[in-house]
């Protein structure tokens, strides 16, 4: 028995109570600890007995009565098989979105709500809107792994491939269809049946390409290049952009009406800014995962990192702060104290906005400067004791130049050299 669990790891296994070596109920800890995904489902002539119970408070996933037709095996093994399916992809949508959907915030709240209104639906186009690392692809990988869906999730950037390729790339060709294809090639639209096909940078998606894939949306089907015969599909269309689609309607540069057919269900990806608390929170997820693959002691942000992060308008969103943690924890030297701001990338501190305190509030932009640049004199004055040549140095700038200052404000000369 020992041999056969060394040898690989059973997902299904039929084990019989009564062996005619020993209690079949001592080798379920042993089968559990070789793989924790394993069904397992016993079988017993006494399907009343305490015998069944014991099985099953000990990791059993169900039972059998002797005897039993083979179909009610058949049966019992399928329903093993889709429960271990399950069990997979609710685990891959906890990994993914305790990473990419962290956070409280009541912008992530309703971001949450939406995948779990629009997973179960398959053949719906889904619009995902927000700035760049925000988190178009991963919300979308959400969608695909909390539908269930048996098909693929697969993407394909619609800016990055060259227009003469991206037919080719989305609808397949046949060979010999054009200088160059010497084979059949199965395009993603084919590839995603029953799945999720991604259309990355729709905003960039050629204009001359935009009319077949409006008709692909209406119809769920296509036609190769070089082929004759429609081939028709069932999958999720989400399509996402950082590109302001309004603006490039405008400009013709994008249909309007492939518009209103890919913003069937729309969504728009708040930025991290606007997050407040989240930040803090993705911060320790990410420092959490990078610490486990270094090896490394739990670290976390001082005070005054948390405050940075929090003021910090990050204008690479989530993808920012991801690649700044790692630059943290392959380049600092205090490996094994919290996060500082001695660690922190210098021009993320010079990006800080202004204390509020630091800037004179209200009137128009010619008041609002000539109230900071008297600030400026007179805490320059102040610090030189009066001397308003030592004053214009430390200003940079020379002596009469102060002076001339001093009196389009109206400020008092007095006797200072």
């Amino acid at each position: 028995f020992q041999r056969l669990l060394d040898a690989g790891s059973p997902e299904i296994v039929l084990l019989d109570i009564r062996l005619p070596d020993g209690d079949g109920l001592t080798a379920i800890p042993h089968i559990l600890k070789s793989s924790d995904e394993a069904r397992i489902i016993v079988m017993t002539a006494f399907g009343d007995s305490s015998i069944v119970v014991r099985a099953i408070k000990q990791g059993a996933y169900n039972y059998l009565d002797k005897p039993f037709p083979l179909e009610a095996a058949m049966n019992m093994i399928a329903r093993a098989s889709e429960a271990i399916a399950l069990a997979r992809r609710v685990s891959r949508m906890e990994r993914r979105s305790s990473v990419t959907l962290a956070g409280s915030s009541p912008e992530m709240r309703r971001v949450e709500d939406f995948v779990r209104k629009v997973a179960p639906y398959r053949d719906v186009n889904i619009l995902v809107r927000g700035e760049s690392g925000s988190g178009k692809e991963v919300v979308a990988r959400l969608i695909h792994a909390a539908s269930g869906d048996r098909g693929e999730f697969v993407p394909l950037n619609c800016a990055a491939i060259p227009e003469s390729l991206l037919e080719t790339e989305l609808f397949g060709c046949l060979r010999g269809a054009f200088t160059g294809a010497s084979s059949d090639r199965t395009g993603l639209a084919e590839i995603a049946h029953e799945g999720t096909l991604f259309l990355d940078e729709i905003g960039g998606m050629p204009l001359a390409l935009q009319g077949k894939l409006l008709r692909f949306l209406d119809s769920r089907s296509f036609r190769p290049i070089g082929g004759g015969q429609e081939r028709k599909v069932s999958l999720r269309v989400i399509c996402a952009t950082c590109d302001d689609l309004d603006a490039k309607i405008a400009e013709r540069t994008f249909r309007s009406d492939l518009y209103y057919r890919i913003s069937m269900l729309p969504l728009e990806l708040p930025p991290l800014r606007s997050r407040g608390e989240d930040v803090i929170e993705l911060a320790h997820v990410f420092i959490d995962a990078f610490r486990k693959r270094s090896g490394g002691r739990s670290v976390s942000l001082t005070p005054e990192v948390r405050e940075t992060f929090l003021r910090y308008p990050w204008p690479g969103n989530v993808r920012e702060l991801k690649n700044i943690i790692e630059r943290i924890f392959i380049l600092r030297d205090n490996a094994g104290g919290d996060i500082a701001l001695r660690d922190l990338p210098g021009d993320m501190l010079d990006a800080l906005p202004r204390e509020e305190s630091d800037l004179p509030h209200g009137g128009s932009l010619p008041e609002t400067l000539q109230e900071y640049e008297r600030r400026m004199l007179e805490e320059a004055l102040a610090r030189s004791d009066g001397k308003r040549g030592r004053a214009a140095r430390e200003l940079g700038i020379s002596r009469f130049a102060l002076l001339r200052r001093m009196q389009r404000l109206g400020m008092e000369q007095g006797n200072g050299t």
